[in-house]
């Protein structure tokens, strides 16, 4: 019974020997055209088609952002401006900001799963807090909700535009430190001890 025992290991056929040792011969050669292209790539398009790529995917994003929340740029003129902080973004998310007369409006996502954004004044366009906290600082009434986590713009649509106007008031030159006091003690009375 012990000499019967076979084993189960498939060997290559010819031809699967034939492509793997035609792979490790070309290997070099094929690891030198892939240096090259790649090379002729940095130099010849990168330069110009990487800022391309970029400005077509930031149009995209604000189009989304404008289809979900029109009264941003109807009624309150926002427009694409450059981000304040550019540095301080995740590689490997999405961002674009919207910004009104008074407000800066930072949206940002990962692979339409992870939605986020954060507001500040356009007078500290770098002095930015998560919307959600804004908007239970400036109306009492949203306070005391709990805010579904947010599943799209839709949601973050619902939340701001009845609360638009709050939010300008709030972070206004003039109102924006007792603004930012009570910002602080919203974030220190949800850190857990």
């Amino acid at each position: 019974m012990l000499g019967s025992v076979r084993s189960y290991t498939k060997r290559p056929t010819t031809s699967a020997r034939i492509v793997l040792f035609l792979l490790q011969v070309f290997r070099p050669i094929l690891f030198l055209v892939g240096f090259v292209l790649r090379l002729l790539y940095r130099l010849l398009f990168s330069w110009w088609l990487n800022p391309l790529f970029d400005r077509w995917i930031q149009k995209a994003f604000a189009d989304e952002i404008r289809k979900a929340m029109p009264f941003l740029f109807d009624r309150y003129e926002g427009r694409v401006v450059p981000d304040p902080r550019p540095e301080a973004n995740d590689p490997n998310m999405g961002y674009v900001c919207i910004g009104t007369q008074n407000l800066i409006f930072k949206f940002a996502r990962w692979r339409r799963e992870n939605y986020e954004v954060r507001v500040s004044p356009s007078f500290a366009p770098t002095d930015s807090y998560e919307l959600v906290d804004a908007l239970r600082v400036v109306d009492s009434a949203a306070n005391a909700q709990s805010f579904p986590e947010a599943d799209g713009w839709q949601l973050f649509s619902r939340l701001l535009e009845p609360r638009f106007r709050f939010l300008e008031v709030a972070f206004s030159k003039d109102n924006f430190q007792k603004t930012k006091l009570n910002l602080a003690k919203l974030r220190l009375s949800s850190t857990p001890d």
